[in-house]
């Protein structure tokens, strides 16, 4: 039964990736079908008005192929795409692969972590940009994880400042609102100062959204629009997340509050009367995709499973693992346990991990994954958890998260001392609960797949 809700997991996984595949959402959106709004926006977009193209995030080459597929054409000194150098070897996810498939610049950076590629791409992008005339219309095509592969700090920062900084944040326990509040303040290029740099340009995002509620100045940090947190919220964000007594933050502020400093644009600046965003795949979207998947369903014990969604992922993982427990609990004393049935719960979105300055190794889903094998040793029922990110990497891991059951031989004190080290990955790698799919070519936050019955 294990080995079969294993598979069926896995499956669950594989199918919600594919929902958010950069090929299959750009190519919908450049042609004919694709409707939002009630509206095509083919009828506003054609592939042959875009003189030039912007490419950036962990979907960025996947995307760029899909656009030139479609009949996107446009100069390569007028394009430039922007990709994580951790790539795998088919065509969506390696630069040489999908070179052969558009004739674009490639510049390959870094992940989680900003290095000196992110920061000559935040150059170029933004000499593209201001490049541009009222005459020219802009293709965007952003996707998670365009924050760090492209960088630009405000003076006085430097990109050693900016890389200590993210590694802050990273560890700070910040949501992604908080963190990339501050990642739009200290930079040159993000919360709408692209879209400033390229007015009086025509813009059209399309996006594939990593963030809960897919708001549009958290993705990527919001490159081409606007910051709607006010900026007394923003400075008081620095001291709550720990980044006050930095000396160089320190500097910073004192730029800014001197007014040596612009801060990120408002949402209402007329820049964006020349921005057009759709966002094309979404966490929400694909979670939901499986949620239909489960329901055509059958398993082995030829009744149908129950199907719950779980609720989003949010706050600390290991407290969110304890929360997801408790509910497969309830609900399989309340209604599976009774029946026979099977429970299978799905949720996605984006938990956060606090670190100290001495942690081990590891990512989010693996922490929650584990987190949630330590609350159910007291349920005498079978149980399978799938906690993944969807673009194939957790954390600074080469897994996409950890895939455990109820058969699995845990070391309960071990287990402990991993999550409160920060430290998983290697107990994970032992006892074979990673969970290695590669990377995927896309970037649709975290989801989690829990059976049980």
């Amino acid at each position: 039964m294990l080995a079969e809700w294993r598979q069926i997991a896995i499956n669950l996984y594989d199918q919600v990736v594919a929902a958010g595949q950069p090929d299959q959402v750009v190519r919908k959106a450049l042609a004919a079908g694709h409707q939002e709004a009630g509206q095509d926006i083919r009828q506003d977009i054609r592939p042959e008005s875009f003189s030039a193209i912007l490419a950036v995030g962990k979907a960025a080459l996947g995307m760029a192929q899909a656009a030139y597929a479609e009949g996107v054409r446009v100069a390569p000194d007028r394009a430039l795409i922007i990709a994580p150098a951790h790539a795998d070897s088919d065509a969506g996810t390696n630069p040489e692969a999908a070179s052969d498939q558009h004739p674009w610049p490639v510049i390959l950076s870094s992940h989680p972590v900003p290095d000196h590629q992110s920061l000559a791409a935040g150059v170029k992008a933004a000499a593209l940009c201001q490049s541009l005339t009222a005459d020219d219309h802009l293709l965007v095509l952003l996707s998670g994880g365009a924050s760090a592969l492209m960088v630009n700090p405000n003076p006085p920062l430097t990109l050693a400042d900016k890389v200590l900084l993210n590694e802050r944040l990273l560890a700070s326990g910040g949501d992604i609102h908080q963190i990339n509040a501050i990642r739009r303040l200290v930079s040159q290029i993000k919360g709408g100062r692209l879209a400033a740099m390229a007015h009086p340009a025509q813009i059209t995002q399309f996006i594939i959204s990593d963030v809960e509620d897919d708001e549009l100045a958290s993705i990527g940090s919001g490159i081409m629009a606007g910051d709607p947190v006010p900026l007394s919220d923003s400075l008081a964000l620095i001291k709550t997340l720990g980044l006050a007594d930095y000396p160089f933050m320190e500097a910073f502020i004192a730029h800014l509050e001197g007014g040596k400093l612009q801060p990120p644009l408002s949402p209402d600046e007329a820049v964006f009367d020349h921005v057009k965003s759709h966002i094309l795949a979404s966490n929400r979207q694909v979670v939901h995709a499986g949620l239909i998947t489960s329901n055509n369903m059958k398993t082995a014990t030829a009744l149908p499973p129950d199907i719950i969604e779980l609720p989003r992922l949010s706050g600390e993982a290991s407290h969110m693992a304890s929360h997801l427990a408790t509910l497969i609990k309830s609900s399989i004393s309340s209604s599976g346990g009774s029946s026979g049935r099977p429970v299978i719960g799905i949720t996605g979105g984006e938990t956060v991990v606090s670190l100290p300055s001495d942690h081990g190794l590891g990512g989010r889903s693996q922490e929650l994954a584990l987190a949630f094998a330590l609350a159910m040793q007291d349920a005498d029922i079978p149980w399978l958890i799938l906690a993944a990110g969807t673009d194939g990497r957790d954390g600074p891991t080469d897994a996409a998260g950890a895939i455990l059951d109820s058969q699995m031989e845990l070391d309960i004190l071990a287990a402990q001392t991993a999550l409160l080290r920060h430290d998983v990955w290697n107990l994970l790698n032992r006892c074979g609960g990673l969970f290695r799919p590669g990377s995927s070519g896309t970037n649709l936050a975290d989801l989690v797949v829990i059976m049980a019955g």
